[in-house]
């Protein structure tokens, strides 16, 4: 059976329907991710409270891991989350099961991210990362990464130095058949994280995952290769290594939240047992439905 270990941000997605002429007031560019302070995030949620249509459990590779679990794969997840409701609420999403996330508690508040979704099914994001940024190796469980097949982050993990310490340490002691992959998550962040990027490209990275513009703005800004690269391309599906795997057709897009990430936990939870094309194949078609329901996540 697959085993995949991560760790990232822990997040309470928050989805705000919202206009496209509304997008001005929140000063973020349409389908563009921004960190916010604390107060700004508040103001947000005064203002917006009355447009809130969920409050759930997030984050990017939580989010692939929950997808991965879904095809049968053992997962397991390290992340720091506040001494608050909406901590026990991130940690509660794994079912209480102990063996599938590590964490470390801080003095900040459980992250949070809320995202403003247009009658497009597009989001835009303000993140307020809390807790996220005390995030360190004390979280890691390390005979958990040693026995895993894959070993999964995004360029979250690259932003703060303690995450960057996080990151040296995982990839030390990952066992030597453990795959390693690597999330972009956005494109405004690539650029923010040349420099580790750069030291990240000269370790063996086995796959990378983003959509079409982040993996043009990182082909743009350096020689990363790697042996696989899933590129996600909406609605017309997906390509690994240039080869394009269609998507099913999808009548109504609620959002678009976490499809990337859902495709990233099917893809390698399935890849081995069922072949690169099969897996995607059955990844796109998972994630197309993540785009038909409200949250990240298929519950």
């Amino acid at each position: 059976m697959t085993k995949l270990y991560g760790f990232g941000n822990a997040l309470i997605d928050i989805e705000i329907s919202i206009k496209d002429e509304d997008l001005i007031h929140i000063d973020i560019p349409k389908g563009s991710t921004k960190d916010i302070s604390h107060e700004d995030l508040m103001n947000f949620l005064s203002t917006f409270d009355s447009n809130v249509r969920s409050r759930l459990p997030g984050g990017s590779i939580a989010n692939s891991l929950y997808a991965a679990n879904q095809f049968g794969a053992i997962v397991h997840f390290s992340c720091s989350i506040g001494k608050d409701d909406y901590g026990d609420f991130f940690v509660d999403s794994f079912k209480n099961n102990k063996n599938l996330i590590t964490y470390k508690v801080s003095d900040k508040p459980t992250g949070v991210c809320l995202i403003f979704v247009t009658p497009d099914g597009e989001r835009t994001m303000a993140s307020n990362l809390g807790a996220n940024e005390d995030l360190s190796p004390e979280a890691l469980n390390i005979e958990k990464i040693e026995s895993s097949n894959f070993l999964i982050f995004d360029n979250f993990a690259l932003f703060t130095t303690s995450r960057n310490k996080m990151v040296v340490s995982a990839l030390s002691k990952k066992g030597k058949s453990t795959k390693v992959c690597f999330g972009l998550s956005d494109v405004n962040l690539i650029d923010k994280n040349i420099e580790q990027l750069k030291w990240l490209s000269q370790n063996k990275i086995d796959y990378i995952f983003g959509n079409e513009k982040e993996m043009e703005r990182l082909k743009e800004s350096l020689d990363f290769t790697t042996e696989n690269s899933v590129t996600t391309l909406d609605r017309r599906g997906a390509m690994h290594n240039g080869r394009l795997m269609p998507a099913p057709q999808l009548t109504k897009v609620v959002n678009t939240n976490g499809a990337g990430d859902a495709l990233m936990g099917a893809f390698l939870a399935l890849k081995d047992e069922e072949g690169i094309e099969r897996a995607l194949m059955k990844a796109i078609a998972y994630a197309t439905k993540v785009c038909s329901v409200n949250g990240p996540r298929i519950l």
